[in-house]
């Protein structure tokens, strides 16, 4: 397997440790997306011209808000991008050209504001979206395509992606994941979330696919005119492969639309081969990166000062979990076992439990592993949800020992077995947050054996296993 745990070295967080190594996890990847964010745009960054690019977009959208000629505006099969514009229109084409013109990515060619890159991704793809067959044939293709990387099963908001629309009194606060939306437990990313110490936002990310899409069709433009559908698959490939996509989902973790596993998943569950059938491009059209939530990738070729980034990152984390000077081998985790949402009675964070796990890997073997973070990690986790859950707080724990599993091989450890060592207050946290009977869980000596004779038999909704589906 690719990781080794460190047995001794495990340890236990409750109450305010754990919400505050939550808090850290979250800064640290905040910092450091903004900075790759920031050197892929900026001038002499990977993702320059296409800033560049998408500032053209913004200014000829802006343009044709305000009635001003554009002389040569980005065309579509001959077709200008900006036909079915109408000022007094309120569908959602209208709605995005309107986004794109009040957006500044770039002034003078140097970059200005790097998070409206991830802005301008949405509205352009959601405008690429909007227009029909029978207004413009290229754009519907890239349209069809840009669905289509979308996992047909981890996407379906019947099964897997399960999420609530939350009451109109949060409609004053900022239109992210989780002010929008109410995750339940058989949302599948949204149980992983819980389980990695992220709070939940707003399940797997269909902007992530799309965004990769729209910064495809930006580097297909030529000239004025977008080029063909091989061209744009190519490019998702490209952006995947090389590590760009971070820049790519970036702002949408800054801006916590979606947490980082939300967004990884969605890119490690798309399609692996694009039909890219042009001659010589075939092997363009192939996707073969794992993104890791425990960033143990270790190939993200040519891109220079972004991989000098990507190994402070790996640093940056491993300090916030509690680590010194990080070998290039080591990794630290931390697994969630109860939190605040399962509570059945006094849910506060005082009474949330957690541990860091500190492991070793191969970065040879760990780099693309489906099983830390792709297509059989994912189905492991529906393997797990379609079972007879006994809940309410079974699930993080059942989670905690399956991803154990998938990373450490089956058995080699299991969180919920892990020691509880007397001054720890685990018994004390869970008892109270789980509202357990006085008395008869003194003597428990892990948390299995606190929380497992306590809890009833409950059916979930069944979900989905994934499969990838090649285009």
């Amino acid at each position: 397997m690719p990781f080794q745990v460190n047995n001794p070295a495990v340890h236990w967080l409750v109450g305010n440790q754990v919400e505050g190594t939550k808090a850290l996890l979250r800064q640290t990847d905040t910092s450091f997306l903004m900075e790759i964010l920031r050197q892929s745009l900026r001038d002499g960054g990977a993702l320059h011209a296409m800033a560049r690019m998408a500032q053209r977009v913004c200014t000829e959208a802006h343009a044709t808000v305000m009635g001003t000629p554009i002389a040569s505006p980005i065309s579509a099969g001959g077709q200008s991008i900006w036909t079915w514009y109408d000022n007094a229109g309120t569908d959602e084409y209208c709605i995005n050209v309107r986004i794109l013109a009040s957006l500044v990515i770039m002034r003078d060619g140097d970059l200005v504001n790097s998070l409206a890159f991830g802005d301008f991704c949405r509205a352009f793809a959601d405008l690429i979206g909007e227009v029909n067959a029978g207004q413009n044939q290229t754009l519907a293709d890239i349209s069809t395509f840009m669905r289509a990387l979308q996992n047909q099963e981890a996407f379906s908001k019947t099964t897997n992606r399960v999420r609530v629309k939350r009451r109109d009194i949060l409609d004053q606060m900022p239109g992210v994941g989780g002010t929008q939306w109410y995750i339940p437990p058989d949302d599948v990313l949204g149980t992983i979330d819980r389980a990695l110490g992220y709070y939940e936002m707003g399940d797997i990310s269909g902007t992530t696919t799309d965004s990769v899409g729209a910064i495809a069709v930006l580097s297909a433009i030529q000239g004025n005119d977008i080029g063909s559908l091989n061209a744009i698959k190519a490019s998702v490939a490209s952006l995947v492969n090389t590590g760009l996509a971070f820049a790519v989902f970036a702002s949408m973790v800054i801006q916590q639309h979606h947490s980082l596993p939300e967004c990884m998943m969605a890119l490690n569950l798309m399609p692996r081969d694009l039909g890219v059938d042009e001659p010589g491009q075939q092997a363009q059209g192939l996707i073969n990166q794992v993104y890791s939530p425990y960033l143990t990738n270790a190939n993200f070729v040519g891109l220079n000062a972004l991989n000098d980034l990507y190994a402070k990152w790996q640093q940056g984390r491993f300090a916030a979990l509690g680590g010194g000077a990080r070998g290039a081998q080591d990794g630290r985790m931390l697994l969630v076992m109860q939190d605040i949402f399962q509570m059945p009675a006094y849910a506060s964070d005082r009474n949330e439990v957690a541990m860091i796990v500190p492991f070793t890997y191969d970065p040879a073997l760990a780099t693309n592993d489906g099983s830390l973070s792709g297509l059989p990690f994912y189905n492991q986790i529906v393997g797990l949800l379609n079972t007879a859950n006994p809940g309410p707080a079974i699930t993080l724990e059942k989670v905690s020992k399956a991803v154990a599993d998938s990373l450490f091989g089956h058995g080699a450890f299991n969180p919920v077995t892990v020691p509880i060592q007397p001054g720890d207050s685990i018994q004390a946290r869970v008892k109270k947050g789980m509202a357990l009977p006085a008395g008869v869980v003194d003597a428990a000596l892990n948390y299995n054996e606190l929380i497992a004779p306590f809890v009833p038999v409950s059916q979930y909704s069944k979900i989905q296993s994934a499969n990838f589906h090649n285009l």
